[in-house]
């Protein structure tokens, strides 16, 4: 940056000082990183000390002055006896009215960003301002800080004169290096596009687009990718629940953090946890040292009896009983008496022995313990009084009815010949008691302790993508085969559909599903809920603005109708309740606009049937929007 200009936009801000601090390190005293709530100076009066200003090394020593920018990251080690020093956070801003040209060159520049190091000539000035600053900071009187900003610019002016004098050169930092180091280093926190852009003093779009241009992802996307990377290590080298490992990792849903792992893995958490270990690869994180890994990894380290939790994997899935182990006692007894007595056993007389060792191996596969998200759980080896509140339709997939459910959860159109024989128990615990289950399999975390009173629980979250949920249940219920099978023939209908929509839907045009009817308040969804058939079921493309402003986490968007021109794609399917809604979209205000309107390429679908999201519901909704571009086709 030119000197001249550094020094015109100094004198047009308009400053206010945050904070001053005088700081003592002690021989191989080492702070921890720091990130800067604001822009500042850091001033050495003493000693020798490595600084990192966003991970670029420095050395400092005696009269030495440091410029950080805004959400720099500053770390100090490495002190050879001790170092002094001053840090100065402030803010600066572009005060109204101002001379023309002075905006261009301040968002051009970003001045006060700027890092450089460099060791001052006049020290004894510098040092006496901050020395002043920092006596009449620590008054906390209103006089006291106008004293301070007053000296503050003597401060700056001093400094200045001496970048002018010495032409030192100043550097704008990498501002996507320091996104990458923020993210790597506080992953397990809320991050998002606007605190960045906050923090950094820059705005969204800026951030948004410096990233993408350099690194050819989202920020968002690196985000999740980072998480994911030290999810796999907490996988491999932790005996942590699933649960807890999404929540060190920065969610707080445990659904979705299955999804998102599967997605950017291949494999859900549970499938790379017990994979064999030559298989798992993983990217290694660029920081291993965090301060978050202490917080879960101590209590494991530090506990006497840790070869335990190393060892869990080993368990045996079968489990044997008290009647199991007292059976096989009695055999070894009665083997025992008869080698004694010198009299042998016969290998078949009536069938009593071959009976018992019969009975003694039915016992023991009564029961198995599975793997869930909240742990190991003991359940029936084959269950015959299932319960599940949200999953009836992945049971009739393996040809399993439940006794009960909730009705909710039965009233997809496309399960309706099932319903014969099936119980509604509600929200009533009592009435799921009144079924005398042996396995209850929920999506519902906050009934999870409540159900495992009354039988058997495993917990499979809710919102998982269909073929999880049914690896999850195949694996519960020892029905591979079974889901195999529906899922090969599952496949298969869904790629005729997909050629055929193909045909009709060329790869360059786009769909949109909204809701709401044409009146009202307008949702639009992606690649989630009443959009899932239509994305990921027959391989439709999304118009950009859909997937550029709707979030993976909250996959829908509430807009007022005069926003509609934005999302809309080639082709709208819109979600009403069939029963009693029908519109003419050709003398709707906005909708008549649409080109999808226009053409006459926007469908109503049933909202209630396309809410479903059980795999049999799901082959129907795919199906049926088929059948109705068939049909549409024709006509046309």
């Amino acid at each position: 940056m030119n000197i001249d200009d550094h020094i015109l936009l100094w004198k047009a801000a308009s400053i206010q000082v945050f904070d001053i601090r005088f700081i003592r390190m002690q021989y191989d005293e080492q702070h921890s990183s720091y990130r800067l709530p604001a822009s500042g100076f850091l001033y050495t009066i003493k000693g020798k000390a490595n600084i990192l200003l966003d991970s670029k090394p420095y050395k400092i020593e005696n009269f030495y002055i440091a410029h950080i920018g805004k959400g720099s990251c500053l770390h100090i080690s490495a002190v050879e006896d001790s170092v002094e020093y001053y840090l100065i956070l402030y803010k600066a801003t572009l005060p109204l009215p101002h001379k023309k040209g002075l905006l261009p060159l301040w968002e051009r520049e970003k001045p006060f960003q700027l890092q450089y190091v460099f060791q001052v000539s006049n020290a004894l000035t510098l040092q006496q301002k901050a020395e002043s600053m920092y006596q009449e900071w620590l008054k906390q009187g209103k006089l006291a800080h106008f004293h301070v900003k007053a000296l503050f610019y003597q401060f700056i002016y001093e400094l200045l004169q001496q970048l002018y004098q010495q032409q030192v050169i100043v550097r704008q930092p990498d501002l996507v290096e320091q996104i990458q180091n923020y993210i790597e280093e506080y992953y397990y926190q809320p991050i998002t596009r606007e605190s960045l852009a906050q923090m950094l003093n820059y705005s969204v779009p800026y951030i948004a687009k410096q990233f993408k241009q350099k690194t050819g992802r989202s920020i968002i996307d690196y985000l999740i990718y980072t998480r994911i990377q030290k999810a796999q290590q907490l996988l491999l080298h932790t005996p942590l629940s699933i649960q807890e490992i999404a929540s060190s990792v920065g969610y707080e849903d445990v659904s979705y953090f299955i999804r998102i792992f599967k997605k950017y893995s291949g494999q859900t958490p549970m499938q790379f946890k017990q994979q064999p270990a030559k298989q798992k690869s993983y990217r290694p994180m660029y920081r291993l040292a965090l301060s978050n890994d202490k917080k879960w990894l101590r209590p494991y380290i530090d506990n006497d009896n840790y070869y335990q939790y190393k060892l869990k994997g080993d368990l045996p899935m079968t489990k044997k009983t008290k009647s199991s182990m007292m059976a096989t006692l009695l055999l070894c007894f009665t083997l025992l008496l008869s080698a004694c007595s010198g009299t042998a056993i016969p290998t078949s007389t009536n069938g009593e022995t071959k009976a018992s060792a019969n009975e003694s191996t039915e016992v023991q596969s009564t029961t198995k313990i599975v793997s869930t998200v909240k742990g190991d759980v003991e359940i029936p080896v084959d269950p015959k009084r299932i319960v599940t509140d949200y999953y009836p339709g992945f049971l009739l997939t393996m040809g399993i009815k439940p006794v009960g459910t909730q009705e909710l959860y039965m009233k997809s159109p496309y399960l309706k010949e099932h319903n014969e024989g099936i119980t509604y128990f509600e929200d009533s615990l009592e009435a799921v008691v009144e079924l005398n289950p042996d396995l209850i399999i929920t999506g519902d975390d906050k009934k999870y302790e409540a159900y495992a009173k009354i039988a058997p629980t495993v917990l499979i979250p809710f919102n998982l993508e269909m073929d999880v949920t049914l690896e999850e249940f195949s694996k519960i219920l020892d029905k591979e085969e079974e889901v195999k099978a529906w899922l090969d023939d599952y496949n298969q209908r869904v790629e005729k559909a997909r050629q055929t929509v193909q045909g009709i839907i060329g790869k360059d045009q786009t769909v949109t599903i909204f809701a709401g009817g044409a009146k009202n308040n307008i949702t639009l969804y992606g690649n989630g809920y009443t959009g899932r058939s239509f994305y990921d079921g027959l391989g439709l493309t999304l118009p950009a603005k859909v997937v550029e402003d709707i979030d993976p986490e909250k996959p829908w968007l509430e807009l007022s109708p005069e926003l509609l021109p934005n999302y809309a794609g080639d082709y709208i399917f819109i979600a009403v309740d069939k029963a009693t809604e029908t519109y003419d979209y050709k003398n709707e205000p906005v909708w008549k606009t649409l080109d999808a309107v226009q053409n006459e390429q926007i469908f109503e679908i049933d909202g209630w049937s396309f809410w479903f999201s059980d795999p049999i519901s799901i082959l129907g909704q795919i199906e049926e929007v088929t059948e109705m571009l068939v049909q549409h086709a024709k006509e046309k």
